[in-house]
């Protein structure tokens, strides 16, 4: 719901059910992974351009590098605290986050369609992140993961290796007093290729060299994005 205040005679409790005007929550950045495979949401570096290698998804999935290509979005909520213990109302002002629509679009800002068995473009993924309502001049933060690329569509980008993509999200949030956010469509974008991020430890590491060996290049989903590597054990 969104309100528009058109005359000085809005009832309060319309106002009090009201998200203020301005820019109420936003995307700030997109987080980069540590080397131990986590997220700071502190951290004053981020991700600039992503990186996707679709080769784990398309010739090596069975052999564990098939995996989505995720977002760690940094979102804001700019929403004053607005409960009133006087009269037991309850805080209004939280705001949940529950989904985000994705659009995968060229650099012309057209959308993506060569994706086998007709997947959608954009399309709706999951987000559960909750924020509480800020009592000061600073927005409240949260980190929330949100799969931009699923596997599936990674051989549809065939035809973009070495090539740039925009992915396009918006999230979508409501607070606790029934009142719909929106957000600001976050563009962020991706470097596509196939076989860049791809390793073989009996290949391209010393003989006898484990994954322990390249520790801060392999996580526990061991897909190859971003900044690290998708590890093979034998590509034989």
């Amino acid at each position: 719901m969104r309100c528009a205040l058109v005359t000085s005679f809005c009832l309060a409790s319309l106002l009090a059910a009201c998200a203020p005007e301005g820019t109420s929550a936003y995307v700030s950045k997109n987080l980069i992974l540590d080397s131990s495979c986590k997220v700071n949401i502190d951290d004053t570096e981020f991700l600039a351009v992503g990186l996707y290698d679709i080769a784990g998804s398309t010739t090596m999935r069975n052999r564990g590098c098939g995996r989505s290509y995720y977002m760690h979005l940094v979102v804001n909520s700019s929403l004053k605290a607005n409960a009133n213990s006087a009269t037991g109302r309850a805080e209004p002002n939280v705001l949940q986050i529950t989904e985000a629509e994705v659009s995968l679009i060229d650099i012309e800002q057209q959308g993506l369609v060569p994706f086998k068995n007709s997947l959608p473009n954009p399309f709706r993924v999951k987000a559960n992140i909750t924020l509480q309502p800020t009592t000061s001049s600073d927005p409240t933060m949260g980190e929330v993961p949100i799969e931009t690329i699923p596997v599936g569509y990674a051989s549809g980008l065939s035809g973009f290796v070495n090539q740039q993509i925009m992915a396009e999200v918006k999230i979508f949030g409501t607070t606790l007093g029934d009142v719909d956010v929106d957000f600001r469509p976050f563009s962020f974008p991706i470097n596509i290729c196939q076989g860049c991020l791809t390793k073989c430890l009996n290949t391209d590491f010393e003989m006898g060299a484990t994954k322990q060996d390249i520790y801060g290049d392999e996580c526990d989903d061991n897909g190859g994005q971003d900044n690290r590597v998708c590890l093979i054990d034998d590509c034989g």
